[in-house]
């Protein structure tokens, strides 16, 4: 009985929480690239395009498939509306080698490829568990998020994005 109660409270924790993460900016911290070399997440912002950060780890199965469905998509999605995703591993420096590996073991080729060693992005954003996607705006406001994957979802996140787009995007142009 008390595990109903706390996976209750959970799930009712995870409703209340996501939404107060909208309109909240990008945190100022740092995470590596694949040469672990420091980059400001900030300056991933170019005032111009959406971006999505994919949150995943090298242990969990349905970031993997998320991460598979994304690069699949985002060739298309992207000829449609210029934005850019970064797949963000949160895996610790003991697993930091692995995360680092299936990138290309994996054939995840179509966007950068970040790690956040220590965690900063995520407690800056307040990500608790894994699959998390973010949507953040050409400003830096977080737009959408999204816990979990299922197939599917990849279309919704995009569907956040498309809403990001400016007017003119998608739109045929008159004679």
């Amino acid at each position: 009985m008390k595990t109903i109660h706390y996976a209750i409270l959970w799930v009712a924790l995870l409703l209340v929480g996501t939404p107060a993460l909208r309109s909240q900016e990008l945190p100022d911290v740092q995470v590596q690239d694949p040469s672990s070399k420091a980059i400001a997440i900030r300056s991933l912002l170019d005032g111009k395009t959406p971006i999505v950060l994919a949150f995943w780890s090298s242990t969990c199965k349905p970031c993997m498939k998320e991460l598979d469905a994304l690069t699949d998509n985002f060739g298309d999605w992207s000829e449609e509306v210029p934005f850019r995703i970064y797949a963000v591993s949160n895996d610790d420096s003991r697993s930091l080698t692995r995360a680092k590996a299936m990138p290309q073991g994996r054939g995840w080729d179509a966007f950068p490829f970040l790690y956040d060693v220590n965690q900063d992005l995520c407690r800056g954003l307040n990500i608790t568990a894994i699959p998390y996607a973010v949507v953040i705006d050409k400003d830096g406001k977080i737009a959408y998020t999204h816990l979990g994957y299922m197939p599917g979802d990849e279309d919704a996140l995009f569907e956040e994005v498309k809403k990001l787009s400016s007017p003119s995007v998608g739109k045929k142009k008159r004679k």
